[in-house]
């Protein structure tokens, strides 16, 4: 999908658990998690202890989780109307536009923020089976985000700080092989090589094709493009520590 006309909807951190795909010409509707004669779009509801538990998170240890004192209580509802067993009585309102790997909208909702204790651990500290196996997946699918360089390329999810709209690898098998819709932040920074002569041969008929974002340089749609784009050493792909020592490195 081709368009210069970005969405910008109010957001409140960099995102994450995709809950639906809109029906775009050419693409059927999806839906992750959903058995077949299922609501294909089931409102956004939190999941259970026991289901974030299963899949290898403390759900004590989820900072800002719908629900909970340290998130907005704009953003959540109690609605007792859910039926899903894995899915708690906490219902989300704060829904955010973003775009998935092939560059077609998906709206998602945040769940919560995840630092290394998160994770399931044993009493030693150490990650358990499970909690290895969602340290894996949340390692796996990278949430791109676009600092400005204005802001000196700092790595933080927050709205004013963004160039373009979000992107998320939705390649993989995202909707079968990450349950929790577990994610790494991943800021795409782009280098002084790509503002040289040979740069720009690369980078003009991209923007050519979709664009140019709030610092002039091409807006970029997928995450194969972003990684190419890496490979050349027009852009860096850089992660917080995975020790949360500079904020949240991954969220729900």
């Amino acid at each position: 999908m081709k368009t210069n006309k970005r969405l910008k909807l109010p957001v409140w951190l960099a995102v994450i658990n995709l809950l639906m795909v809109v029906a775009l010409p050419g693409m059927g509707s999806t839906s992750g998690r959903v058995a077949s004669g299922r609501d294909p779009n089931p409102p956004p509801f939190d999941f259970t202890d026991n289901f974030y538990h299963a899949n290898g998170i403390n759900a004590a240890n989820i900072r800002e989780r719908v629900g909970n004192p340290d998130r907005n209580p704009t953003h959540w509802v109690v609605d007792n109307s859910n039926t899903d067993p894995n899915r708690r009585n906490i219902r989300v309102l704060e829904t955010t536009g973003g775009f998935n790997n092939s560059g077609n909208l998906i709206y998602y909702s945040i769940m919560g923020t995840a630092f290394p204790n998160t994770f399931d651990r044993d009493a030693n500290g150490n990650l358990t089976a499970a909690g290895q196996i969602a340290f894996n997946i949340a390692n796996s699918f990278r949430a791109f985000l676009f600092p400005k360089a204005s802001a000196g390329s700092i790595l933080s999810p927050a709205p004013p700080n963004r160039r373009q709209d979000n992107i998320f690898d939705t390649r993989n098998g995202y909707f079968s092989n990450n349950p929790l819709g577990l994610w790494i932040l991943a800021f795409v920074v782009y280098t002084p090589r790509a503002f040289t002569d040979e740069g720009r041969k690369v980078l003009d008929p991209i923007a050519a094709v979709n664009g140019r974002d709030l610092d002039g340089t091409p807006i970029l749609t997928s995450a194969s493009l972003i990684d190419n784009l890496a490979a050349q050493g027009l852009v860096e792909i850089r992660n917080r520590p995975l020790d949360g020592s500079q904020g949240f490195p991954w969220v729900i």
